[in-house]
């Protein structure tokens, strides 16, 4: 997720009258999205620190919720970012370049969003593949694995994807830099970094789009897709395997095994929704040297992705009963309510049915 407040302005500033398609769609849009994202990450903030919070309990520990943490710690600095460049370069400025919106200090600002929304982006997207595919092995494997190794190397692999993820984008922070737009001007600045839609790239500038376009798009909607039917496949040999098998015990684990993955295919199912059409629009750009698509659509992008970054929360209230009552133990600890009944549910929850 990068700004598009400047691309979208040299576009359609001053071009939104008796405008059609793409365009009035974007002038039109363009108008409610500010407002939009501040109150979607005014919810979607708080939301994953509760899922950061919840998911960390020691009962709660397993591999897909280490995961699970980590894409909301991702998520979280997503929309923090992104709430603080809204509201200054977008809400207090508008498109104006009016004095105080590039200064240096907020210039160096938006340099940085860039960087980390870039960043943790992709380390969200490459920790729900890394999710789709723990949870295949997982059910193929019938769960029968050593208690706490997976544990382990969940936290390994999650610490890995955000180690690889930075490094990858190491170039974008290499030819990111700040510089006043005149060597008499000392208010306002602008930033110089990769620019996707130039045609005079240098080599290693090149390598870098390459690298976003394949590394943070392609492989990981691919993946995710291969996986994800994978799951649906492996769930439904399970079933059949364990319907063939008797004991209230087995069939109470495969409801649990079934609710935990069809809650895992819908957040898979998000991130495909919000992955696969910037992707197809951004091929498209680089095919046919055209960004004007990328760029009217470029908050519609944010928007999705934002709405993929806060909705977590709701899925694992709707789909999981042991969020839902260990978030209820946490709300009564927190305001001093007194529900015995339902601390000792939480607390006798067997956690080691499924990841």
């Amino acid at each position: 997720m990068e700004s598009n407040l400047t691309n979208l302005t040299n576009h359609i500033k001053d071009q939104c009258e008796n405008q059609t398609g793409l365009y009035a769609y974007a002038c039109f849009y363009y108008g409610v999205h500010d407002f939009l994202s501040v109150i979607l990450c005014c919810f979607g903030i708080p939301a994953n620190i509760v899922n950061i919070i919840i998911l960390t309990r020691k009962s709660m520990r397993t591999p897909i919720n280490i995961i699970l943490t980590g894409i909301a710690v991702s998520d979280m600095l997503t929309m923090l970012s992104y709430l603080i460049y809204a509201i200054h370069f977008r809400i207090v400025y508008g498109i104006n370049d009016e004095h105080g919106k590039y200064t240096y200090g907020w210039s160096m600002f938006l340099a940085f969003h860039i960087c980390l929304t870039l960043t943790t982006y992709t380390i969200s997207i490459w920790l729900g593949v890394c999710m789709s595919v723990v949870r295949y092995m997982y059910i193929s494997t019938l769960g029968n694995r050593p208690p706490g190794t997976d544990d382990r190397r969940s936290c390994i692999l999650v610490v890995v994807v955000f180690l690889l993820s930075i490094i990858a984008y190491t170039p974008q922070y290499a030819f990111m830099s700040v510089h006043p737009v005149s060597p008499n001007s000392t208010e306002v600045y602008r930033i110089k970094s990769i620019d996707i839609r130039s045609k005079d790239r240098s080599p290693l500038e090149t390598a870098f789009v390459w690298i976003f376009i394949v590394v943070g798009k392609w492989i990981p909607s691919i993946l995710i897709i291969v996986f994800g039917i994978l799951l649906v496949c492996t769930l439904h040999k399970s079933k059949k395997r364990t319907e063939k098998l008797k004991g209230a015990q087995t069939k109470a684990r495969l409801k649990q095994h079934t609710r935990t993955t069809v809650m895992l295919l819908v957040i898979i199912l998000m991130y495909i929704i919000s992955e696969l059409p910037q992707t197809v629009v951004l091929v498209e750009g680089v095919a046919s040297d055209d960004f004007l698509n990328y760029i009217l659509l470029g908050d519609t992008i944010d928007m999705v992705c934002l709405i993929n970054n806060s909705v977590n929360i709701i899925l694992y209230c709707a789909m999981s009963k042991q969020f839902r009552d260990m978030l209820w133990a946490s709300l009564c600890c927190l305001f001093h309510i007194s529900d015995p009944k339902k601390y000792r549910s939480v607390q006798t929850t067997i956690t080691n049915a499924s990841p």
